[in-house]
C-alpha cells in the first residue's frame, strides 16, 4: 500500500474501551518480519510505552513454575544445559510445538495467561505516568491470541512478503522456519482486515518514520473527533468485545 489508511471495516468504527482521559492502547501487529520492532521503537522515540509481547513471552518461559508446568508436559527434552540451572531451550520447544497444534494448544494455556497478567499490570502502570502519551502492546499474535481485548485500537504493520522474507533471513531463519511460523498465525490479510488503521513499511526507515508519524495524526484527529461525540453526548462509550475472533487460530510465545 502507497500510504496509512483507516480500513473501512466495522472495527474501525468500535467505541473505544478507555475511560475519558485514559491513555489510549495500541495493539500492534503484523506478518512476520513486517517491521514491527521498528515501527514500536519509532513509537517509543515519540512518547510511548512499548509492551513487548515476545520478550514477555521468553521471560514467561523461565519462570520456574512456568517451566515446572511445560517440563511436566513435554519432557526434558524442551530443556537446555546451562551451568547456572535449567532453561527452557525455545528452538527445541518450537520444534514440537509448531508440529503438533495439539502441543501449541497446550503451550499456549500455560504460557498465555502469565503474559496477559504482565500486559495489565504495564497498561496500568503506563496510564499511571502522565508523561506518556500511548501504550502499545507489540504482538505478532496479538489477534489470534485475543490480546486484542486488551487494547483500544489495532494497527497492522504491512510488508511485502519479498521484504519480510529478506529480513527474517538475514536472522538466519530458514524458509522452513519461516513457512512453519507463518502457518500457524493468521493471514497477513486477515490481520489487516481485522485492524483498524494498516501502516506501510515497504521503504526503508525515514519512509516508515513519516508513516508514523501520519499515523499519529489520524490517532489524534480521530480522539479530537471522539471528544467532540462525548462531550455533545454528554455520556463516554462503552468499547464492546471485538466481533473476529477464530478458535482454530494457532498463535504461540516463542
Amino acid at each position: 500500500m502507497a500510504e496509512a489508511s483507516p480500513l473501512p471495516t466495522e472495527n474501525s468504527a468500535r467505541p473505544a474501551r478507555r475511560g475519558r482521559g485514559a491513555t489510549p492502547v495500541i495493539g500492534l501487529t503484523g506478518g512476520i518480519g513486517g517491521g514491527k520492532s521498528a515501527v514500536a521503537a519509532l513509537l517509543a522515540e515519540r512518547g510511548a510505552v512499548v509492551i513487548d509481547a515476545d520478550v514477555a513471552g521468553h521471560e514467561a518461559l523461565q519462570r520456574p513454575d512456568v517451566r515446572e508446568r511445560l517440563v511436566e508436559r513435554f519432557g526434558s527434552r524442551i530443556l537446555a544445559d546451562e551451568t547456572d540451572g535449567p532453561r527452557i531451550d525455545r528452538r527445541a520447544l518450537g520444534r514440537i510445538v509448531f508440529s503438533d497444534p495439539s502441543a501449541l494448544r497446550d503451550l499456549e494455556a500455560i504460557v498465555h495467561p502469565v503474559m496477559v497478567e504482565r500486559f495489565q499490570a504495564e497498561i496500568a502502570a503506563a496510564r499511571a505516568r502522565p508523561d506518556v502519551s500511548l501504550v502499545v502492546i507489540d504482538a505478532a499474535i496479538l489477534l489470534e491470541a485475543g490480546w486484542n481485548a486488551l487494547c483500544d485500537l489495532i494497527v497492522f504493520v504491512d510488508a511485502p512478503r519479498a521484504a519480510r522474507l529478506e529480513r527474517v533471513g538475514s536472522r538466519g531463519w530458514s524458509d522452513a522456519e519461516f513457512q512453519a511460523r507463518e502457518a500457524a498465525q493468521w493471514s497477513p490479510e486477515t490481520k489487516a482486515n481485522r485492524a483498524d488503521y494498516v501502516l506501510p513499511n515497504a521503504g526503508g526507515l525515514d519512509e516508515l518514520g513519516v508513516a508514523v508519524d501520519r499515523f499519529l495524526d489520524w490517532l489524534s484527529d480521530r480522539d479530537s473527533s471522539a471528544r467532540v461525540g462525548r462531550e455533545t453526548s454528554g455520556s463516554t462509550a462503552v468499547g464492546e468485545e471485538p466481533r473476529h475472533r477464530s478458535p482454530s487460530a494457532e498463535p504461540s510465545p516463542l
